[in-house]
């Protein structure tokens, strides 16, 4: 499955490389080389929402606040999710000016089985829809 026009050019805008490797975890934003990696393994499924998640990470110089996420865990969780929610923001203004698709036409589950977003993010994913538009 290839990765999204828009996203490429979001990538691309943020002067971004975009790197398929072999690794452990889905992907990783790295600053200093201005380089998202993302798991190979990713390539036989849709992987816009990781690299929308790594996009975020870059968005909010999440690097700047590495201290703080290895603090806890709780801090940890904190940063991934503000990731995800940017991730998510991102996917939903891809999804509706690829579809044409009007607020009230938005189908959360349907968006969220296409961009393969976790389970655990459906209550943001809806209250996003909500407020988009």
């Amino acid at each position: 499955m290839g990765i999204n026009g828009r996203l490429k050019s979001f990538v691309n805008d943020l002067g971004l490389e975009l790197i398929f490797t072999d690794m452990n975890r889905s992907g990783i934003y790295f600053s200093e080389s201005k380089t998202i990696f993302l798991s190979t393994k990713l390539l036989e499924k849709n992987s816009d929402f990781e690299i929308s998640h790594e996009l975020g990470h870059c968005i909010k110089k999440h690097e700047e606040l590495s201290a703080y996420y290895f603090a806890s865990e709780s801090n940890r969780r904190k940063i991934e999710f503000e990731a995800n929610k940017i991730a998510i923001e991102i996917l939903l203004f891809i999804w509706s000016n690829e579809y044409d698709v009007e607020k009230e036409q938005l189908n959360a589950v349907k968006f969220m089985e296409y961009y393969k977003i976790p389970w655990n993010l459906e209550g943001y994913v809806r209250e996003s829809m909500k407020k988009f538009g």
